[in-house]
């Protein structure tokens, strides 16, 4: 096991619960415009929401085009307009941030490692929420660096993203010295790999039918520490 200097995390279902919160952001915001959301209407925002999400990392689709779209494309798929696009996707970000939770064990598991390791924080996400979210959870004090897609114009898997993230660390690294860890094997494993970096991935008991290897898989993320005490 090589000794390494910066341990970079990806945030979305990687520290934070992201899929449960975005579902109850959703719920909570149709409520807040006195309609009721459902199983099938969350099913039809996930489809139209991964495809908005694909075309920005993409570079297809501009992270201001994003917010509007995918509620643009729901309200259109289901012919009922509960507000605005951009007034309901106001409130989805808000609730976003509200409503975030951190996996159980997050916030010591990040004390512990800060110990040992320089912590940084590489997200594909939007500026009003991703670093609201870290203040709030009260973990934006373990990391020495956060790099937010939003923020630069660029995304993971793109080179772009992973070069400037490189760029701006604080503490200068070999690339082998840098492990990046995340859920997503397209954005954080194969984004890291091409790029050069070792990589873990967070599996949450799903198997990888790719050809994208990572150089480690754990479960959870709470399962890091043991594999960094090897």
């Amino acid at each position: 096991m090589p000794q390494f200097q910066w341990l970079l995390f990806d945030f979305d279902n990687t520290l934070v619960d992201f899929t449960n919160t975005s579902k109850q952001a959703l719920w909570q915001s149709f409520r807040d415009f006195d309609t009721t959301c459902t199983e099938a209407i969350y099913e039809v925002y996930k489809t139209v929401n991964h495809q908005v999400w694909t075309a920005f990392e993409k570079g297809e689709m501009s992270a201001e085009r994003l917010r509007i779209e995918r509620f643009e494309l729901l309200f259109a798929a289901l012919d009922i307009a509960p507000a605005e696009p951009q007034v309901f996707s106001k409130r989805f970000l808000d609730n976003l941030v509200q409503l975030s939770e951190a996996y159980e064990g997050v916030p010591q598991l990040l004390q512990n490692l800060g110990q040992h390791y320089h912590l940084g924080i590489i997200t594909n996400g939007l500026k009003e929420v991703q670093r609201p979210r870290l203040d709030l959870l009260k973990l934006r004090s373990h990391f020495k660096s956060i790099v937010v897609s939003d923020e630069i114009g660029v995304a993971k898997p793109d080179a772009a993203f992973f070069e400037y993230a490189y760029q701006n660390l604080p503490h200068p690294a070999a690339k082998e010295d840098i492990l990046v860890i995340g859920d997503n094997l397209q954005s954080d494993i194969k984004g890291g790999n091409d790029y050069g970096c070792p990589t873990c991935w967070v599996s949450h008991q799903r198997d990888n039918n790719t050809d994208i290897l990572p150089d480690f898989t754990i479960n959870t993320v709470q399962e890091l520490a043991g594999i960094l005490d090897r």
